[in-house]
C-alpha cells in the first residue's frame, strides 16, 4: 500500500496518531494528497538529522510541518491551479513539478538512450537514473518512456 492509502487507513483506525512522511519525491500534487490523507508532515529525505529530530518532536507535540521548499512549491502550484492559466512552458514545468535532473533524464530518454548510457553520461548509478525517470513518469502521469517523451514534448518541457 502507498503512503497516501496508509495514512488514510491509520487515521481512520487511530485518529490521534501523528504521521510524518519522509520521501525523496518533490512532487507538489503528491504532497498535497498526502496532507489531505491525514499526514501531519511531509519532509524530503535530504533533511539534516538535527532538523529531522526537531521535526519529529514538533509533530509529536501536535504541530504540522512541510519541507520549506515544498511548501513554497505547494503555494505556487495552488495559485496556478486557482488562476487556471498554465499554458506557458514555465507554468507547464511548475504544473508537473519536474526537477531539473528529471528533465535532463527525459531529454536523454527522448534521444533514445538507455538508462545505463544516461547514467554514464551524468556520472550517476543506473538505479539513480531509473529513480529519476520513474519519478518523472509518475509526475507526468504516464507508464512508459514513449508516453513520457510525447507528453513532455506537448508540455514544452523538451526542446
Amino acid at each position: 500500500m502507498d503512503g497516501i492509502t496508509a495514512s488514510r487507513t491509520m487515521k481512520e483506525m487511530w485518529p490521534q496518531i501523528r504521521i510524518l512522511i519522509l520521501t525523496s519525491f518533490e512532487d507538489t500534487r503528491q504532497a498535497l494528497e498526502v496532507l489531505r490523507s491525514g499526514a501531519d508532515g511531509y519532509l524530503l529525505k535530504s533533511i539534516k538529522p538535527a532538523e529531522l529530530a526537531e521535526t519529529i518532536r514538533t509533530v509529536y507535540r501536535g504541530g504540522t510541518l512541510i519541507d520549506q521548499e515544498m511548501s513554497h512549491k505547494l503555494f505556487t502550484q495552488l495559485e496556478a491551479d486557482k488562476t487556471g492559466d498554465d499554458t506557458s512552458p514555465t507554468q507547464m514545468r511548475a504544473a508537473y513539478d519536474l526537477t531539473l535532473r528529471e528533465i535532463e533524464v527525459l531529454k536523454f530518454v527522448s534521444k533514445g538512450l538507455r538508462y545505463k548510457t544516461i547514467a554514464s553520461k551524468l556520472y550517476l548509478s543506473d538505479g539513480t537514473v531509473r529513480n529519476y525517470a520513474s519519478s518523472a513518469y509518475m509526475k507526468l502521469g504516464v507508464r512508459n518512456r514513449e508516453d513520457a517523451v510525447q507528453k513532455a514534448l506537448e508540455a514544452g518541457l523538451l526542446e
